[in-house]
């Protein structure tokens, strides 16, 4: 089970949420309070999938919120024990267009940027994270330094995971993004990437 679980998070991470039914009902009442993204739970939902301007973004399975560190449009997906996905754009089953979660940034405390000339170092903080989720250090699109002005980041380069409990995390490394999963609850989770802007 535990394995048909990975697999499937997998499968939703790799297709963008293409892989869905057309049958699953899309989450309606997603609501933002300042930086907290939630949703009422749905029965027989196995986990959440979150996407970032209609890219995958991260995976929720335990509790139906999450700490928004990064401005964007947000939309949330569930997916069944089956792996069968509700849409994560377009249209919805009523024929009604998706509205994703416009998100401006305001409010995030919780990430911190290190500017160095060459790299720019983002550190994102999760609190009480819990088994199976994910803390997510991204490089942003541009960074605005008080003395260098506006910044624009290439690539990313590589990242790192520390946690506040002895908890060894998983790493998972995109185009913009570190994660870090953790198997067992951790207090704190600290995702850090770094960012190559020459």
């Amino acid at each position: 089970m535990k394995l048909l679980r990975s697999m499937m998070l997998f499968l939703g991470m790799i297709t963008g949420g293409i892989l869905h039914a057309e049958n699953l009902p899309t989450i309606k009442d997603v609501t933002l309070n300042g930086d907290e993204l939630s949703w009422g739970a749905i029965e027989g939902a196995q986990g959440y999938n979150i996407y970032l301007d209609y890219r995958y973004y991260v995976t929720v399975t335990e509790g139906t919120s999450y700490t928004l560190v990064e401005p964007g449009d947000y939309v949330v997906v569930w997916f069944d024990a089956e792996g069968n996905f509700s849409p994560n754009g377009g249209l919805d089953e009523n024929g009604e267009y998706i509205v994703p979660i416009e998100y401006d940034g305001e409010g995030a405390q919780n990430v911190r940027y290190n500017y160095s000339y060459y790299t720019l170092q983002v550190y994102t903080t999760c609190t009480d994270v819990g088994p199976g989720e994910t803390c997510v250090a991204r490089c942003p699109s541009n960074y605005v330094d008080d003395f260098y002005g506006t910044i624009y980041p290439r690539y990313i380069s590589g990242g790192a995971c520390s946690t506040s409990d002895i908890v060894e995390a998983d790493a998972f490394i995109d185009d913009r993004a570190y994660r870090c999963t953790v198997p067992t609850f951790s207090g704190e989770v600290v995702a850090q990437a770094v960012c190559v802007v020459r």
